[in-house]
């Protein structure tokens, strides 16, 4: 891309931050069943076998220079209206850090419950084995993107994730419902360690541009991190608000340009969200098949990009997509969708 396209590109991306802009940034493409990104053959491991379902992993099984082989990456600095990267691996990084057991189910990387002594969050210490084979992954992919694109963030689960994870969903809401201090406490616990993750990944990345990258392409002139509250979907809007939201704004504060990542399941907390000062952008995924669907929160989704910049991930229908362009008027947005045929298979 020339550079001064690219020039214009950053100064739209600026813009998108900026409060009371109308920014739009997209990237369309058609839409693939799930089945057609299914991993065949299990995750490379250091000893040069895959590993196989049900297997647990461990940092020493991990070598990131076999990982990625010894080509180096192929990428582009754009796409579309967007940014391209390259990101560590999703190998539950922060669930991992915390002490839990990672195993590799039918769908990839799963965090177990931790089976240590929640209520005792001070004894927690992060495992340095994992934050090594983190640091070792975003140093290698620095040196093999070598300027063309960015380095990314890897997919990490936030607090109120972390915890589900830890102790096991069922017991998570029991201990925020009966016992809120001991919750809030270990709540602070895995705020603490997933803001430790977050840095040693962000102090080997790069600037590009002079700034950095989202997961989802945008540019921001600062540090910026994603963080997600998939587990508050079990949760009522004033349980997260009140227990929860504190120790999620706890992270946020530790970077410049923080999102949040949301389900179309999980909107009931996007209001408490929406009051935030530190959060910058607010990203939903659309649950096609399963959840609501783009045509169902469309009223919220104008709420939310009426308030703080707007990021649409997953699939959309032809009308859907006419619809969510349409919320470009309220605000910034930015569509990363597939789009797809009345009645294509999920």
């Amino acid at each position: 891309m020339a550079e001064s396209t690219l020039a214009e590109l950053l100064a739209r991306h600026a813009a998108y931050w900026d409060p009371g802009q109308r920014i739009l940034l997209e990237e369309v493409t058609p839409y693939r069943p799930l089945g057609a990104y299914a991993e065949g053959g299990g995750l490379p491991l250091a000893d040069g076998s895959r590993s196989v379902e049900g297997q647990l992993l461990t940092p020493g099984l991990i070598d990131p220079a076999r990982f990625h082989g010894e080509a180096p990456v192929q990428c582009e600095a754009v796409r579309g209206d967007l940014l391209t990267g390259v990101a560590p691996p999703h190998l539950c990084w922060t669930e991992a850090v915390l002490g839990c057991p990672v195993r590799i189910g039918r769908g990839g990387p799963w965090a177990e419950p931790f089976g240590q002594d929640w209520r005792n969050p001070g004894s927690l210490r992060a495992q340095a084995g994992w934050l090594d084979r983190l640091e070792q992954f975003t140093r290698l992919l620095a040196e093999r993107a070598g300027g063309r694109c960015a380095v990314l963030q890897p997919l990490m689960r936030g607090p109120v994730d972390m915890m589900a994870s830890a102790m096991g969903h069922e017991e998570a809401c029991v201990a925020l419902l009966q016992d809120p201090p001991a919750a809030g406490a270990f709540l602070a616990r895995c705020a603490e360690l997933f803001v430790e993750t977050a840095q040693r990944c962000l102090q080997h990345v790069p600037r590009f541009a002079g700034g950095y990258v989202s997961a989802y392409g945008i540019w921001a002139p600062g540090t910026v991190v994603r963080t997600q509250v998939d587990n508050a979907t079990l949760l009522s809007p004033a349980v997260y608000r009140e227990r929860v939201l504190p120790h999620d704004r706890a992270v946020m504060r530790q970077f410049e340009f923080p999102l949040v990542h949301l389900h179309s399941g999980c909107l009931h907390v996007a209001d408490a969200l929406l009051e935030v000062p530190e959060l910058r952008a607010i990203q939903v995924s659309i649950d096609h098949p399963g959840g609501p669907l783009a045509a169902a929160i469309m009223p919220i989704l104008e709420r939310i990009v009426g308030r703080k910049p707007l990021i649409v991930t997953g699939p959309v229908s032809v009308a859907e997509l006419d619809g969510l362009r349409q919320l470009a008027e309220h605000g910034s947005l930015c569509l990363e969708v597939q789009v797809y045929a009345e009645g294509q298979a999920p």
